[in-house]
């Protein structure tokens, strides 16, 4: 069986399937259910298991009986972040609002039709909202929606959801410059105001900004935006992006 006319190789995507299965259940799972979930015999769920363990890629609860994510997850995940050349770039970025505006800042990326928190830095007295690793529907955040605005140049991706952003929606976002979440996501007490960060920087990538749901205006809005660009661009020129004037 071959993908993309690469041939699969079953194994690897046993791993990886179990390992995508581990990081988004909320409590470890028994081999059953493992084995159940991904319709995998329970004799090669098992080998696999135990190699994974011994490599520390998954770990069981004291009885042996469950099993989640292990350390080395989090070691390559951390080394995606401080590896990678737009994370490395835009991280400063987002420091530096987090101290001028003294609110939560988020870097994201687009992948796929999900939006996934890079870096975050949260208020001091926020609850917190979206930590780095987590993910959200991208039609559905404005960090979302600042990058489909730019890369879909006002015409909606093929898997628009229903309740997704129309390509009016987009050519007003790409037109202002910025999108906003004039409405709480999920049970978050904060609206978000985001930026898409230059393509040569990060083409698939924006900042957020989360303000208080009764202190967002629009005219709150198109500063925190503002702010956003002005950040940015001071960190292209920090970064040599842009040539210094002789």
């Amino acid at each position: 069986m071959t993908t993309g006319g690469a041939p699969r190789v079953k194994s690897a995507d046993r791993t990886v399937e179990l390992l995508e299965l581990l990081a988004v259940s909320p409590e470890r799972r028994t081999l059953v259910d493992i084995a159940r979930d991904l319709d995998i015999p329970k004799s090669s769920m098992h080998g696999l298991l135990r190699t994974l363990v011994r490599r520390g890629w998954v770990e069981t609860d004291s009885a042996g009986l469950r099993y989640g994510l292990g350390v080395q997850a989090l070691r390559i995940g951390t080394a995606y972040l401080r590896t990678d050349r737009s994370v490395r770039r835009l991280t400063p970025v987002v420091d530096r609002l987090h101290r001028e505006l003294g609110a939560t800042v988020q870097l994201g990326r687009l992948t796929g039709d999900q939006v996934i928190c890079l870096v975050s830095r949260e208020k001091a007295e926020a609850t917190p909202s979206v930590g780095a690793g987590l993910y959200a529907p991208a039609h559905a955040t404005a960090l979302g929606r600042a990058v489909l605005a730019r890369i879909t140049l006002g015409s909606p991706p093929a898997e628009t959801p229903p309740n997704g952003p129309s390509p009016d929606d987009l050519a007003q976002t790409r037109a202002r410059g910025y999108a906003v979440d004039w409405v709480p996501v999920g049970t978050a007490s904060c609206c978000s105001v985001a930026v898409a960060a230059p393509p040569k920087l990060g083409p698939h990538d924006a900042i957020a900004v989360s303000v208080a749901v009764r202190r967002l205006t629009a005219p709150r809005a198109r500063d925190i935006a503002e702010a956003i660009m002005s950040a940015v661009a001071a960190g292209l020129v920090a970064d040599n992006y842009v040539a210094a004037p002789h």
